[in-house]
């Protein structure tokens, strides 16, 4: 009698152990399921987010060196600093996302940051004097209750650049005549090759509601 209780014991609990291991399966894999859902859109929006800067980044590129071609650096920059823009901003409302040119040193204050850009810009400048500065940066922050992917990629100054944002016994008597005429306020000079001029910012909500 006493034997068969045993085993009848064992047996109950051998089962209840296997109940609990088949539950404890199943809740890991759904939180699986969930981290890689979310891990799923987050990685969709870093690939748009890549694509959206380099189409961005070309058309403006393309823009500025038929600019030069036409009207040498005066051209230039009108170009980059209100052309660029309109470039900008039909680029947006063509992809339906948020994209942009900013800068702590800005031209047109169009390109004003906002307080995330600000702070990564000045954490670039920092890595940029520590030569640790990377070639992307983005990460997932919540704003108002809603979850983006935020991406930034700097842009560092080229010596064709200098023409336009370098030191001011740098740039052509042409175009500081310019800038001084159409720019008063200017904050875009005395950069020096190699510098962070700024970044490319592309906003990506991870929900479907519209960052705008």
């Amino acid at each position: 009698m006493k034997s068969n209780l045993s085993e009848r014991f064992i047996r109950l609990f051998l089962v209840a152990v296997f109940v609990a291991a088949v539950v404890f399966s199943w809740r890991g894999q759904g939180v699986a399921s969930v981290g890689q859902q979310a891990g799923s859109r987050e990685d969709a929006a870093l690939v748009e987010a890549r694509k959206l800067t380099g189409e961005l980044t070309d058309k403006v590129r393309t823009l500025l060196m038929q600019e030069l071609e036409k009207g040498g650096y005066e051209g230039a920059v009108r170009a980059c600093a209100e052309v660029a823009q309109k470039v900008t901003s039909d680029f947006n409302q063509r992809t339906g996302q948020y994209a942009r040119r900013v800068s702590l040193g800005y031209r047109n204050p169009k390109d004003i940051p906002d307080e995330y850009e600000f702070a990564k810009l000045q954490e670039f400048d920092r890595l940029k004097r520590e030569q640790k500065l990377e070639n992307e940066y983005y990460e997932v922050v919540r704003e108002k209750d809603v979850e983006y992917l935020r991406y930034m990629k700097p842009l560092i100054t080229g010596r064709m650049c200098l023409n336009c944002h370098g030191q001011v016994t740098e740039v052509p008597h042409g175009v500081m005549n310019l800038l001084q005429r159409r720019y008063p306020n200017d904050k875009a000079l005395g950069y020096n090759e190699g510098d962070v001029r700024g970044a490319v910012s592309v906003k990506i909500a991870l929900t479907k509601q519209s960052v705008r």
